[in-house]
């Protein structure tokens, strides 16, 4: 059995697109830069290249405290990179941080993004996703933070999940924000290499001989590189035009079973054809992703690889978040988990 993991070609069915990942970081030279959620499955990589480039301070943020401490033992000591134990749901906390290290760029990566948690946990996901990430723009505005990049989800688009509605309402809320500064949404579809995605499942059947739990044969995803999402990033704090949506040229969906397939030829080229079981659809699933809304069109992007997400969409429908962060914040403080998920589904339609 191969113990490397494959090629990232293999899996998105096309070729990497050539974004340097390198030359992009370079904005941060000589700046302070917060990236939260840093000890993720992005924010460990990205942390890697945003060190590299020379940044001012570089200030990790994270949670998780073993994966804050792992992610400090791989970098080795440096003096430029700054560590904070925190949870961006701790908004006293959050304020010292920023009023401590005065980021100029924030990558704000922390979030709750697994869907079916975001089904059973819709006060957790709102919480993380959504109230949350208004602090983030509330002490950013404050502190007077240049460029801001918000990674969100195709599951933005029409959801018909909670997280994928939590991620519709921070879109709306950078989009509100961000008057004049370079603050910028990147609309991600599937990230090779995420911890908990499919790909990380499906390995794991493969190592231990377990049969592939495939949902149905008819399902489809997007898919990009790890290199090729960090560079989305990057290119959008760089160059993205202040209150921009930009997504990524990331080519033709998938069938998951295909993905499944591939993946067991690469690790087990000697059991072909790997066995497969059905599981059926989640509750907050859908067979096949949508990149647009139907008010929303493609132009071209601040870079080749990225494209540019315009919107026909009545600015004033922006003007509903105040009551509608409102609204959410009590029925969190209630716990009223019907009412917090009825609340979010009836606000990312609005938002459409």
């Amino acid at each position: 059995m191969s113990q490397s993991p494959p090629p990232a070609e293999l899996l998105l069915g096309r070729p990497e697109f050539n974004g340097d990942n390198h030359t992009a970081a370079r904005l941060v030279r000589d700046r302070r830069v917060l990236v939260t959620g840093a000890a993720g499955s992005i924010g460990w990589p990205l942390a890697q290249t945003l060190l590299a480039a020379a940044p001012a301070r570089l200030i990790l943020l994270d949670h998780h405290e073993h994966s804050l401490f792992s992610l400090e033992r791989s970098l080795g000591e440096h003096p430029a990179a700054a560590y904070e134990l925190a949870d961006v749901r701790d908004e006293p906390r959050l304020r010292r941080i920023f009023d401590r290290q005065q980021p100029e760029i924030v990558i704000h990566l922390a979030a709750a993004k697994h869907v079916h948690y975001g089904e059973r946990f819709p006060d957790g996901a709102v919480e993380a996703n959504v109230l949350a990430t208004n602090t983030i723009l509330r002490l950013s505005e404050s502190a007077g933070v240049e460029a801001l990049v918000y990674p969100s989800s195709d599951k933005s688009v029409q959801p018909p999940s909670l997280y994928g509605a939590t991620k519709r309402i921070a879109e709306a809320l950078v989009l509100a924000a961000a008057v004049q500064r370079r603050w910028v949404v990147v609309r991600y579809v599937n990230v090779i290499g995420t911890r908990g995605s499919v790909i990380e499942t499906f390995t794991q059947q493969i190592v231990a001989d377990r049969p592939l739990s495939v949902t149905d044969d008819r399902m489809t995803r997007y898919w990009i590189s790890m290199d090729e999402a960090i560079w989305c990033a990057l290119m959008a704090a760089r160059c993205g035009v202040p209150g921009e949506v930009v997504m990524p040229a990331c080519g033709e969906p998938l069938p998951i079973v295909e993905t499944a397939r591939r993946l067991a030829g690469w690790y087990r080229p000697q059991q072909v054809p790997y066995p497969v079981t059905r599981t059926g659809i989640r509750p907050g699933e859908r067979l096949h992703e949508i990149l647009l809304s139907p008010n929303e069109s493609f132009a071209d992007g601040p870079a080749a690889g990225l494209r540019s997400v315009r919107t026909t969409r009545d600015v004033a429908s922006l003007s509903q978040l105040r009551p509608i962060l409102d609204k959410l914040e009590t029925l969190v403080e209630r716990g009223d988990r019907d009412g917090i998920a009825r609340t979010c589904l009836e606000a990312a339609d609005a938002l459409q």
